[in-house]
């Protein structure tokens, strides 16, 4: 599967910029300024539906119970819904007709690589996405080790340090890279425009 360039919009200004320009457009929905009507996540390209919370990188601070209600209304309109390696096997059986981002943060660190594996090998979503804190050159290593032992793995390390391991991944056949549009809505995310022509110039797209 040929890498898709995901753009992770706040707004549907934004989404409008990211259909012209992005494979997949991912709705950041807890970024928005209201959750709108769960259909018009639907649009001419695929599309991601997540909810992040606060411990995560996102803004949603109210119960899980309404996070993941909202989620399932959202994912009926959707390709993809992200869903968080915690949230429990119940849970995941209810998003049945739509295919599942399964994501891990760790905004803090880079777990030893054993750790990391686990995640990986105890996936159920149709993808993994391994998103961490870099801290060092071994925190590196770890992620490039994911990407060469695993298939259908989206990982890289957080923070404008490390913001080279989304193309590193990506190259390393990552299925997915997130972009911004314009301002970042992750630490060292790149936005669409940029990712592309430095890909480019490695006549990787």
């Amino acid at each position: 599967m040929k890498g898709k360039f995901v753009a992770s919009v706040r707004s549907f200004a934004e989404a409008s910029q990211a259909v012209r320009v992005a494979d997949i457009i991912e709705f950041r929905l807890d970024l928005f300024p209201s959750f709108p009507e769960y259909d018009r996540v639907r649009t001419e390209k695929p599309s991601i539906v997540t909810i992040r919370r606060k411990e995560d990188g996102g803004r949603f601070d109210e119960e899980e119970e309404k996070r993941l209600e909202l989620l399932l209304k959202y994912s009926r309109h959707s390709d993809f819904v992200d869903i968080e390696t915690d949230v429990d096997d119940d849970t995941f059986l209810k998003f049945e007709k739509v295919k599942i981002v399964e994501s891990y943060h760790n905004l803090s660190e880079t777990p030893e690589y054993d750790v990391l594996a686990d995640i990986v090998e105890g996936r159920r979503g149709d993808y993994i996405k391994i998103a961490t804190m870099g801290n060092g050159k071994e925190d590196v290593l770890k992620i490039v080790r994911l990407l060469t032992e695993y298939e259908g793995v989206i990982a890289f390390l957080m923070g404008k340090t490390f913001a080279y391991t989304r193309i590193l991944s990506f190259i390393l056949g990552s299925p997915f890279i997130y972009c911004a549009i314009s301002t970042p809505v992750a630490p060292g995310q790149y936005d669409v425009y940029t990712a592309r022509k430095i890909l480019k110039s490695m006549g990787v797209v």
